[in-house]
């Protein structure tokens, strides 16, 4: 039931912001490429997670996660987003979770260096102000013919009442163009609390697009952090 409710949720969005066409196609559902919004272009996102503690314990143990987004190129380089997260676990209703405000920053031109870099900014805040989260990636990424690979090494802090906390992580991904509508590719991600590796299909055009993708543990994960998590994102832009 609490699938069917993220899915209602899901296409009343898409309703409300349809009529629209689909841009800034994505390889992975984790990892960051070298990319940014061009300036004056607006894309609203859509992000769906599931998370399990396994996937053959789906039934009554799955929650699931909602984001939507609209990102706006203030210039060639340099773009800023806002999301709206919602969330709902087995044993809570379908609720508004959090905000996020993003920075992305692209330096030089694709090809310019050994690797193309671009930094990462965000902010996650709760809507009662109790809690501030900060997270910093360094993006990298190169295209070699029909294959691209992206790294982001990540840095979080987040302060509350009780004081800060501090976390490394990682994504990573390679993924390799089958036709000009049509790529495959794996994912790993990771922290403190466990690493994940995972399959990803990148399916469209700049124009329309659609990925999705899974992460399968490959450590034991601490603290109750799910062991299968289920990703989809579409783009959509005004």
């Amino acid at each position: 039931m609490k699938i069917i409710d993220t899915v209602k949720a899901t296409i009343v969005g898409l309703i409300v912001i349809g009529n629209i066409g689909l841009t800034d196609n994505r390889f992975y559902i984790w990892t960051y490429e070298y990319k940014t919004m061009e300036q004056g272009e607006v894309e609203l996102e859509n992000y769906i997670t599931y998370s399990s503690p396994g996937v053959d314990s789906l039934k009554g143990n799955t929650s699931n996660k909602l984001e939507y987004e609209m990102e706006v190129g203030m210039t060639d380089r340099f773009d800023f987003a806002i999301y709206q997260v919602f969330e709902q676990s087995p044993s809570s209703p379908f609720k508004y979770k959090e905000y996020k405000l993003r920075w992305r920053y692209r330096f030089g031109e694709k090809g310019k260096y050994l690797v193309d870099p671009l930094l990462y900014l965000e902010y996650k805040g709760r809507p009662d102000f109790s809690r501030h989260e900060w997270e910093g990636k360094l993006i990298l990424a190169k295209d070699m013919g029909n294959w691209n690979v992206a790294v982001n090494p990540i840095f979080e802090v987040e302060i509350d009442e009780s004081g800060s906390e501090k976390e490394y992580a990682y994504t990573a991904g390679t993924s390799y163009r089958i036709s000009d509508l049509f790529r495959l590719g794996m994912e790993i991600k990771g922290s403190e609390y466990g690493h994940y590796i995972g399959p990803v299909i990148a399916h469209g055009t700049e124009s329309t697009w659609v990925t999705f993708g899974a992460g399968f543990a490959l450590t034991p994960m601490k603290e109750g952090k799910p062991g299968f998590l289920l990703r989809m994102l579409l783009g959509v832009t005004i």
